[in-house]
């Protein structure tokens, strides 16, 4: 079966009806189409994995962080609602050390942060693809200042951090999203890779239009299905 990025070969217009140069790449799904012409495809190829996989580890990371402010501040789940019902987070993560760096060059610093859209949205194989697509990609952040900024992960360059030791806080955090993980963790960033890698397999199941969708672990023939 072709890659599911061989499609990016082609020429054709977004549905909105603009280029695909203007698309901007999302979470948990592969970006806009980058066209080769002028360079060798499969380079083109690696950068599109690239941008999705930097975009995987922004959210792991803010994700971290928005349980580490959950935690701090005593509150019962990560959502916009759960925050609006409790204090602000107290942790050293929270006093301005740790910031994001935007695509226009500013640094903007964590006092709070948490994501607008967190759930799966129950339904049929489109639907949950969907909601999955968009989930957790945009985040609201509140500086030490009183400050707010709602931004797609796609405007995210960079993660600046004052010290080593607030990283590890945070992955600590992020781990704990997932408690029976902890005993079998794996190494921070992983899970952006295995985001990527469901995304292309979902993308290999729509060429199959509602039929069965092979299963990535099962043998060679084996289906799988929905």
């Amino acid at each position: 079966m072709p890659d599911p990025l061989d499609m990016f070969s082609d020429d054709h217009d977004t549905p909105s009806g603009g280029d695909l140069d203007d698309a901007t790449p999302t979470y948990g799904q592969t970006p806009a189409p980058l066209h080769a012409q002028g360079h060798a495809f499969p380079v083109a190829r690696a950068q599109i994995r690239r941008d999705v996989f930097w975009q995987n580890v922004c959210r792991e990371i803010l994700l971290g962080l928005a349980a580490a402010a959950a935690e701090s501040s005593g509150r019962t789940g990560i959502g916009p609602s759960d925050a609006q019902m409790s204090p602000d987070p107290v942790s050293e993560l929270f006093d301005g050390r740790m910031a994001i760096i935007t695509s226009q060059g500013q640094r903007i610093p964590i006092a709070d942060v948490f994501p607008v859209f967190a759930f799966s949205v129950p339904g049929d194989v489109e639907t949950r693809i969907r909601s999955s697509d968009v989930q957790c990609t945009v985040f609201r952040i509140s500086t030490p200042t009183g400050e707010s900024y709602t931004l797609p992960i796609s405007q995210i360059v960079g993660i600046h951090s004052l010290s080593q030791s607030l990283i590890e806080q945070m992955e600590q955090a992020e781990a704990s999203i997932d408690k029976d993980s902890i005993e079998n963790r794996v190494p921070f960033g992983f899970a952006a890779y295995t985001s990527l890698a469901r995304s292309e397999q979902q993308a290999k199941g729509q060429e199959y239009e509602g039929e069965e969708i092979p299963s990535p672990d099962a043998p060679s023939g084996t289906l799988q299905g929905e």
